[in-house]
């Protein structure tokens, strides 16, 4: 199974010519960002031979079709999806997601649902429930989310989790903590159990993923920007730079998978 590592845009400044440029200088296959018109798009990706992972809206179907229509005229590998949100409960929350499955499914693409806190797949248990409810949905899995959402390292979850795993198609390979979707500086010591702890569910999402014959595994190490990222209160300046840690990540994760 090939492993295909992105860059969010997210934390880079500049231009989209020089965010890409970037991203490709960095030595990522692709990146990861929200779809835009494919005519503004796809000329500086191939510019820089990028691949691209587009991240689509989920509040409504319509809106969410056309998205998908764009993005497969960006000549998409694969779409991200924030979808719902979290006070949709039950059958609601059942036919609403069931709905953008059904209307993802003809895509010759990929299609995730993110693991995203302010989502319809804002925490672990309800996930479950909705993973049993929709065999079609797939994932991309952020469990730094959840780690806030939960104020727990998920070990009261294992059931929800491993379900998630076996239903995960890419990953955002973020380090969360109980009270944060991102460890300050995660190439520091006292965060080593934080990673040890995302590096163990990213392996099993792997390991399961390959079991299954999924040809290609996307991963994002989706560093944020400040305020997202730390910063000096009194200054405002990071204590990390987030496009940096997204590649010790991304190297970090080569080696282990290598």
């Amino acid at each position: 199974m090939r492993i295909r590592y992105y860059a969010t845009l997210w934390p880079l400044g500049g231009d989209f010519d020089a965010r890409l440029a970037a991203v490709k200088a960095a030595g990522f296959e692709g990146f990861e960002d929200w779809v835009r018109p494919h005519a503004e798009l796809r000329p500086v990706a191939e510019k820089h031979g990028l691949a691209y992972r587009a991240m689509v809206g989920g509040d409504e179907p319509d809106a969410f079709r056309r998205g998908l229509d764009e993005a497969f005229d960006c000549q998409c590998t694969g779409v991200t999806v924030h979808a719902g949100r979290p006070w949709m409960r039950g059958q609601e929350a059942v036919d609403f997601l069931g709905r953008l499955v059904e209307i993802a499914t003809p895509y010759p693409f990929p299609v995730d649902f993110e693991t995203h806190r302010g989502r319809l797949l804002f925490e672990p248990l309800s996930t479950a429930d909705l993973l049993r409810a929709l065999p079609d949905l797939w994932l991309c899995a952020d469990f730094s989310h959840w780690t806030v959402v939960t104020e727990s390292r998920l070990g009261g979850y294992v059931e929800a989790l491993n379900l998630a795993i076996g239903r995960t198609r890419h990953i955002h390979a973020r380090v969360g903590f109980e009270e944060g979707p991102q460890v300050p500086d995660p190439r520091v010591p006292m965060w080593a159990d934080y990673v040890t702890l995302h590096e163990g569910w990213w392996d099993k999402i792997k390991e399961a993923a390959s079991a299954r014959g999924q040809a290609e595994l996307g991963v994002d190490p989706e560093f944020g920007p400040a305020h997202y990222q730390w910063t000096d209160p009194a200054t405002g300046h990071r204590l990390a730079d987030p496009f940096a840690v997204a590649q010790w990540m991304r190297d970090r994760l080569a080696k282990r998978w290598a």
